[in-house]
Order: structure tokens, then C-alpha cells, then sequence
């Protein structure tokens, strides 16, 4: 499962928390609204657990990305979810 991330909205970090019902493959990637690569967060194999993770407002290239709406994916071999971020700064 991927639950809302908080705060939301955000400056400068906010948390994304996950759930793996089982162990394998996962990917949390952000992507802008024209579909665009923003950041890769995860993509790697875990262990069946609770998590949460800090996104900084940082792209690929580690610098800040602008105010707006990001859309986190979360993808694994049985579940696929999205939210919807909004950065203010």
C-alpha cells in the first residue's frame, strides 16, 4: 500500500510511507505533470515490511525543483498505486 505523503503540501522535505505485503521488486519514482522523470526514489528488492522515506525536493541532478503538483508511482510485481504531491516553497 502507499499512504498520502506528509506534510502535503511540503517545503522542503515531506515523508512517503509504504507497505510490502510481500518480499520482491519496487519502484517509487516522481514524475512531473507532463510525465517527465523528476527523481528515482526506490527501485530495489525489500523485504516484506513498513517504510517511510524522506524526498528533499531534489531531481536526479540534486538540485531543488520548482513549486507545483508531482506525481509519486509506486510499482511492484502485483500493485501499482499514484499520488499526488504539491511542493510550495
Amino acid at each position: 500500500s502507499l499512504s498520502k505523503n506528509y506534510p502535503n503540501p511540503f517545503n522542503p522535505t515531506t515523508t512517503i510511507v509504504y507497505e510490502l505485503a510481500e518480499d520482491g521488486m519496487v519502484s517509487l519514482i516522481i514524475y512531473d505533470l507532463k510525465g517527465s522523470i523528476v527523481r528515482t526514489l526506490i527501485e530495489e528488492y525489500q523485504q516484506k515490511n513498513y517504510y517511510n522515506l524522506i524526498w528533499n525536493g531534489l531531481n536526479e541532478s540534486g538540485q531543488k525543483v520548482d513549486n507545483g503538483r508531482y506525481i509519486l508511482k509506486m510499482l511492484t510485481a502485483e500493485f501499482s498505486d499514484t499520488i499526488t504531491m504539491t511542493l510550495l516553497k
